[in-house]
């Protein structure tokens, strides 16, 4: 059997709008408040649950909290929580934690279903509260060189910058 090799590519975007760059930040703003939501929800309850118990017992929560939140986005900040939370209680236990609990601090934005966001050569669209997110693509050598590169099923995007008007994806 022939095994493929993955190769993980960063795309730079072009500079964004204001009005584009503050609908990315709302989103960040959501899963940050979403996945600390989390992280004390474990820590304060011990849940000896799987992730898909999780999913279930936080969509209440999150629903209450920020009901502008895409339903479909729900799975990803449960399994981002539950893994910080894991390797907290990881390096709890070796000693070589200073706090009480873990922070959730570089957001992000992840999505993962070809659903939610569409892939063309020139712009990444993304589906967020606010409608659709055009976000243009910079050329790069990379961009140009790796003409049979094709995209995977989850998106990742992150922020650079306090008022950003790069993307890196």
């Amino acid at each position: 059997m022939l095994k493929t090799l993955k190769r993980t590519g960063k795309l730079e975007s072009d500079p964004v709008n204001e009005w584009k760059c503050r609908v990315l930040r709302e989103v960040e703003g959501y899963q940050k408040k979403i996945v600390n939501e989390m992280i004390d929800i474990i820590l304060s309850e011990v849940y000896q649950l799987l992730g898909r118990s999780y999913t279930r017992g936080f969509t209440v929560i999150i629903r209450r909290s920020t009901p502008s939140y895409l339903q479909g986005l729900l799975k990803v900040p449960t399994v981002v929580a539950s893994r910080i939370v894991k390797s907290f209680r990881e390096r709890k236990r070796k000693g070589l934690t200073r706090k009480d609990k873990p922070e959730y601090k570089s957001v992000m934005i992840t999505i993962p279903n070809m659903i939610n966001w569409r892939f063309n050569r020139v712009f990444i669209s993304v589906l967020t509260h606010k409608g659709w997110v055009e976000i243009p693509l910079r050329v790069t050598k990379q961009f140009i060189l790796h003409e049979g590169w094709r995209v995977s099923q989850e998106l990742k995007l992150r922020l650079v910058g306090e008022s950003p008007s790069l993307v890196n994806i």
